[in-house]
């Protein structure tokens, strides 16, 4: 699909995704409830009574979120933020149940955004790099970054830019208190400096995957997934690799994906660690998980052959009764003939 973002003399976007919900209002029964995607990663969920209803796409005022609590509430400043509204009504439901949000009565769309409000938006999001550089030196100049490894990855204005928000990774806990300090006198704001993690930052940061697509943290995943070993060895992926490393330097999210699907053919296959048969003994090789196909290696003489896991079950069946099939033959995968390249 071609690009639509107003490129002068055309351009080709291979990762650019058409929204087929855009300006498609919600069902008359869907809750009032919507998402509001904001720069980076951040959303939040926020009622609404607006007439018409709000469809995605459409950007709007919301009030400024100052912070979450441990246990879950919202607090609501006095300003206010601007943001493009990503979901709607019964997905936006479906969201709010997920993530087990308790959003208070106040947390509320104020209206739609104005053409003002988006100059000035515009405006505030053409100081940040400037800001973002600068930042990252006064990090530099009070030894935090040598001393606790703290790296600042993005800077962003709320909507009326009397908040900043500075994203930043780090090394255990950092005494910011004093770059707080001089934030407030340079830039005349209240800064919010929030500690984010390794699989955050590159949301933040953005890229593309080996898949070719843009990173799922940050186009679509709500929150970080914890990703395990287990899970890498569940699908026989080899753990010394790199290539199931994302570029946050830690297990690709994707591998989490397909989960339940492994697990589930897990179950069928046998856990086996020999088979007999009139034709000899059969040792267990390895398993194609995704094909069912196991392989075994025939004692002393080498010979390897390659079963369905539901023949396996069969010949099982046989040696629990002490019997053997005559013959291995019936149960191999015959593979096709391949032709010789000359």
């Amino acid at each position: 699909m071609a690009c639509n973002g107003g490129c002068k003399g055309g351009c080709s976007n291979s990762l650019f995704v058409g929204d087929w919900l855009a300006g498609v209002a919600p069902p008359a029964d869907a809750p009032p409830l919507v998402e509001v995607k904001f720069k980076g990663t951040r959303k939040a969920l926020f009622w609404t009574s607006i007439d018409p209803p709000l469809t995605t796409g459409e950007w709007v005022v919301v009030p400024e979120i100052i912070r979450r609590s441990s246990e879950g509430a919202t607090q609501i400043g006095r300003g206010y933020d601007i943001g493009m509204v990503s979901l709607t009504g019964h997905l936006a439901e479906a969201r709010r149940r997920s993530s087990k949000e308790d959003i208070p009565p106040n947390q509320r769309v104020l209206r739609r955004a104005t053409a003002e409000d988006m100059e000035n938006y515009k405006q505030l999001r053409l100081k940040e790099p400037q800001i973002l550089r600068e930042v990252r030196a006064i990090v530099e100049e009070l030894g935090l970054g040598p001393n606790h490894q703290m790296k600042v990855t993005d800077v962003e204005f709320y909507g009326d830019g009397r908040s900043l928000i500075c994203y930043f990774t780090a090394e255990g806990r950092v005494d910011f208190r004093e770059l707080i300090r001089i934030l407030a006198d340079k830039y005349k704001v209240r800064p919010d400096l929030r500690q984010i993690s390794n699989r955050e930052d590159s949301g933040y940061v953005g890229g593309i995957g080996v898949c070719g697509r843009e990173l799922c943290c940050t186009t679509w995943l709500n929150s970080p997934l914890t990703i395990t070993t287990e899970m890498a060895r569940y699908q026989g992926l080899a753990l010394n690799s790199t290539k199931i490393l994302g570029l946050c330097g830690k297990l690709k999210c994707c591998i989490s994906y397909e989960l339940d699907v492994y697990k589930e053919i897990v179950q069928r296959i046998p856990k086996v660690k020999h088979i007999f048969t009139e034709d000899g003994e059969w040792r267990y090789l390895r398993t194609e998980l995704l094909l069912e196909r196991m392989w075994f290696e025939k004692v002393g003489e080498g010979k390897q052959v390659c079963l369905l896991a539901s023949a396996v079950r069969e010949i099982l069946e046989w040696n629990a009764q002490n019997k053997r099939p005559p013959s291995i033959e019936p149960y191999l995968v015959k593979f096709p003939d391949l032709p010789t390249r000359i």
